[in-house]
């Protein structure tokens, strides 16, 4: 519903809020409730025969539909709190700019109508009268999607009063939800698509409803239902870590975050290096939308694979964004906004891809970045899930071309996936740790797919890349070992392989974190930095890859500091750029500084030249 301002004056929101509190709390109670009874018959040992057999079915299946109508109450509450606070903050927005027109002598109408007695404020008065009906027309489509969405739940619940009730299939039989999604689990990915499409809406809900942990993490179901899987998915998971003993605060705090609504990437301008942009009590825009997950997982670290964009038929490319070492739930708060920036500058859906336990130690050889075991686990399941995009691809945005970018460890995680066979558009390699874990070269099957890397000077990878695949024998019968991301057949360095074209990182366009605007991007904080840099020429080269149009290329640069001089014909020398990291790392310790800070460009200081991205 459209409300004139007269009707808006009038107002009050509080309800809503109340609202979202009492089934919020109604949801606790339940899930105590059913929890505390399925303990009690559990405890009941010494009860044995037919008598407790019967009892303890009903319990279970009391339990599942408490657990079920709890899903569809949290649902309620955090809808109602979404609209809450995104029709307050469109109202309010509403009122001020009336107030200001009225102090300024305009005429509102209740409509939103602005005009002046004086000619001349005609322009004045288009301003307000602009202002007012964006603002008029946030509430109607605010008004639309939540009465819509608690229409949905309301329903829901009705429908499951005295049971979750039972799916009609396509033939007309009817199954228990929970069957169907055990019978579904079963499935291939191909029939499980097929069979889901020829579901009913409402049987498809119904099953989202029955079983969100399963299906929001089975391919072959469309990703809008793995979403929406995977927002009751959390909520379950964040009232489950509230009621522990030994509650995880920062768990909590990240499940309230993937809860909470963000501005929408279409439009807004960046949201900077803050993962607090896109969390509770963040600046408000008037188009803030929920989170999209069609990966959700407690497991290990934490799993998850966001959705950033809109996946139709405008975009002009698919990103798939595979972060690197020390990634997890908890702490994907710097590469949630990197993604939502990415997806922001392409204008098109971006996933962040985080379906797997990543390395937190830079150093350790058994779990930490010099394992190959995390990229071996992760790269069949980035394949698996590349098909599920492409599938999305072909029936929302056909002829899209999906690009992987993988940064450090996730450029091993992707170049492991393509010798398995990960079909892509476009790759990049940002960064990378190396080429894959296994002794093949790439198999990507679409014979047109364009490859490209980037590595900043002086970034202690490249020491890494570098490295042959079976290591080094130095003087003292000491053997180093070999890169483990190096493929044999490719090596390690993905900026030599025959066939990439090597980008520039260039410079940042942003003063951060120590770094002025204009400042080449170099040493240590090359890594990783100029992801915090949407203006940076690195990042501009992701979304350029992803987009499609032009890149900029590589250009090899001289570089020194007071304490460090790395040369033309350093980078790619294993030799040189491990001499040049020990020179710095010696500085460093020597005379308590930063080796690599206030970098001076000695040779070739101007960008790469343009290169074309089919």
């Amino acid at each position: 519903m459209r409300p004139t301002i007269t009707q808006l004056d009038g107002w009050n929101l509080d309800g809503l809020q109340r609202a979202a509190e009492a089934a919020r709390a109604n949801a606790d109670t339940l899930s105590t409730s059913v929890e505390d009874c399925s303990r009690a018959a559990s405890a009941a040992g010494g009860w044995h025969g037919r008598t407790k057999d019967a009892a303890t079915r009903r319990i279970d299946a009391e339990v599942d539909h408490g657990y079920e109508v709890r899903a569809v109450l949290l649902r309620v509450a955090d809808d109602a709190d979404d609209a809450h606070r995104g029709l307050r903050h469109a109202r309010t927005y509403v009122l001020d700019q009336k107030n200001l027109a009225l102090g300024g002598g305009f005429a509102v109408a209740p409509d939103g109508g602005v005009t002046h007695p004086d000619p001349e404020k005609a322009g004045e008065a288009g301003v307000f009268q602009l202002n007012l009906h964006s603002g008029l027309d946030e509430i109607e489509r605010l008004d639309d999607l939540f009465g819509a969405r608690l229409g949905e739940s309301l329903a829901d619940l009705a429908a499951m009063r005295d049971g979750q009730p039972d799916i009609t299939l396509p033939d007309g039989t009817l199954r228990d939800p929970d069957a169907v999604a055990i019978r579904l689990a079963s499935m291939s990915e191909d029939d499980r698509a097929d069979f889901f499409a020829t579901l009913s809406p409402l049987a498809q809900r119904q099953l989202v409803i029955a079983a969100p942990e399963k299906l929001g993490n089975l391919n072959g179901v469309p990703f809008a239902r793995r979403i929406e899987a995977n927002e009751i998915a959390i909520r379950n998971a964040l009232t489950a870590e509230k009621q522990k003993p030994d509650r995880d605060d920062s768990r909590i705090k990240q499940l309230e975050a993937m809860l909470a609504p963000i501005p929408n990437p279409a439009g807004v301008g960046e949201l900077g290096t803050t993962p607090a942009a896109t969390g509770a009590g963040a600046t408000p825009y008037q188009d803030m939308v929920d989170r999209k997950f069609v990966a959700f997982s407690t497991e290990g670290n934490g799993r998850m694979i966001e959705l950033l964009g809109e996946m139709d038929s405008g975009a002009a490319g698919v990103g798939v964004y595979v972060p690197g070492t020390s990634t997890n739930l908890n702490g994907s708060g710097s590469n949630h906004v990197a993604a939502w920036n990415i997806a922001d500058q392409t204008g098109g859906p971006v996933f962040l891809y985080m379906e797997g336990d990543f390395p937190q130690s830079l150093t350790s050889l058994s779990d930490g970045a010099p394992s190959p075991r995390f990229a071996a686990e992760m790269a069949p399941r980035l394949v698996e899930f590349g098909r599920e995009i492409d599938r999305e691809v072909a029936a929302g945005a056909p002829g899209t071309p999906v690009s992987y970018v993988g940064h450090s460890y996730g450029g091993s995680i992707v170049g492991s996936a393509e010798q398995l066979g990960l079909r892509a558009d476009r790759v990049l390699h940002a960064s990378s740790a190396g080429t894959g874990v296994f002794d093949t070269g790439w198999n990507n099957p679409n014979p047109a797919v364009q490859r490209y890397s980037m590595t900043a000077p002086g970034d202690l990878i490249g020491v890494v890349q570098s490295y042959p695949e079976a290591g080094l024998s130095i003087p003292g019968g000491i053997r180093v070992p070999g890169n483990p991301h190096a493929s044999a057949e490719l090596g390690g360095d993905p900026d030599e392989v025959p066939g990439v074209t090597r980008l520039d990182t260039g410079f940042y366009g942003t003063a951060l974190g120590g770094h002025r605007v204009g400042e080449v991007v170099f040493g240590p904080d090359g890594h990783g930095k100029y992801w915090d840099d949407p203006k940076s020429t690195a990042f501009g080269n992701i979304v350029g890859v992803i987009s499609g149009g032009a890149v900029t290329g590589y250009v090899e640069r001289g570089i020194e500091t007071p304490w460090i001089d790395v040369g033309l014909g350093d980078n790619g020398n294993g030799a040189k750029e491990a001499f040049d990291a020990g020179k710095a790392a010696s500085a460093g310790a020597l005379f308590d500084v930063d080796p690599y800070a206030d970098p001076r460009i000695t040779d070739n200081p101007e960008l790469g030249p343009r290169v074309a991205v089919r």
